[in-house]
């Protein structure tokens, strides 16, 4: 059960940067942003919370919930690098500000939501 805390932890950690990064770090409101990052940080609220309070349904919950965040994380480092790049190439030494910047935010964004969403299902599978 020990995993399983650590596990529920990480999830709320991940509502709090996610929920926060986007409704207190970003300065204008997109609906393509806010609503996919709105359902993964309660998602994830969810998933931690359901795993301390050990929910019957918490395992299969937290399962989709690792799985969701990591394709919408692997998804936004992706666009993210792939903008920093446009920017780059097409307004040179202006464009690498705004490309630092990108890869700044990606580099951020990897861990929290592509790496631990994958430790965590790595874990899940081998101790159910």
């Amino acid at each position: 059960m020990r995993g399983h805390t650590w596990i529920a932890c990480t999830q709320l950690l991940v509502s709090v940067l996610v929920l926060g990064g986007v409704w207190l770090g970003l300065p204008a409101r997109w609906l393509w942003v806010d609503v996919p990052a709105t359902l993964l940080g309660g998602g994830a609220s969810v998933a931690g919370v359901a795993l301390l309070c050990r929910w019957p349904w918490a395992p299969a919950f937290v399962r989709v919930q690792l799985w969701a965040e990591l394709v919408l994380g692997t998804l936004c480092v992706s666009l993210l690098a792939m903008a920093a790049a446009q920017l780059a190439g097409s307004y040179g030494p202006v464009g690498g500000g705004g490309a630092l910047l990108l890869v700044t935010i990606a580099a951020l964004v990897l861990p929290y939501l592509v790496v631990f969403p994958a430790l965590q299902l790595r874990w899940l599978r081998a101790n159910g």
